[in-house]
């Protein structure tokens, strides 16, 4: 079977402490995240598993200890947000979640040409969100199909890309612009 590390395998050689998460052993959403807190909150890396009949993958999620109260405030513009079927570019414009090919090649591949999208393939990231109750498959078919595209697209470019994921607690909510001032 291939294997595939993401973000890249060379994060997976420091001798730090690993521990795995199974996504076909978690019951749902909810579980995948209390499991990823649990091993970061015990000095350790949580590395997800998932796969299918030819691939094996291994994804090193961006993580925190909830204990640790650290807050980041990553520009929007580096990140898509993949929300239950949905993928958010920015605060107004939301695409299908079939569009994820082409999203994606403009989120890793933009190099600062649209301000919709990250400036530069390193700091690009990818946040995921279900609600607590959705079913581990559902997070594991979203995890295929990803990886999937992201492969198709390393392989087609000669520039170093990285696959990086964070998976959120709560939904992004979009709050809408304050309206124009009344005019006298």
């Amino acid at each position: 079977m291939k294997e595939f590390y993401y973000p890249e395998k060379g994060k997976f050689e420091q001798s730090l402490i690993q521990k795995n998460i199974f996504i076909d052993s978690i019951k749902n959403y909810g579980e995948l995240l209390t499991e990823i807190d649990k091993i970061a909150c015990q000095d350790s890396i949580p590395i997800i598993n998932y796969s299918n009949r030819e691939e094996i993958f291994k994804l090193l999620p961006w993580y925190e200890c909830s204990e640790s109260n650290i807050v980041s405030c990553p520009t929007f513009r580096s990140r898509i947000f993949i929300q239950n079927d949905s993928i958010l570019t920015n605060y107004e414009i939301r695409h299908s979640i079939d569009s994820l090919d082409i999203i994606l090649e403009r989120h890793l591949l933009n190099k600062g040409k649209d301000f919709n999208y990250s400036d530069s393939p390193d700091r690009a990231g990818i946040e995921i969100y279900f609600k607590d109750d959705v079913e581990s498959k559902k997070v594991k078919k979203l995890l295929l199909d990803l990886s999937a595209r992201f492969n198709h697209l390393n392989d087609k470019n000669p520039d170093t890309l990285y696959l990086k994921v964070y998976f959120r607690e709560r939904a992004l909510i979009m709050i809408p612009p304050p309206p124009p001032p009344k005019q006298n």
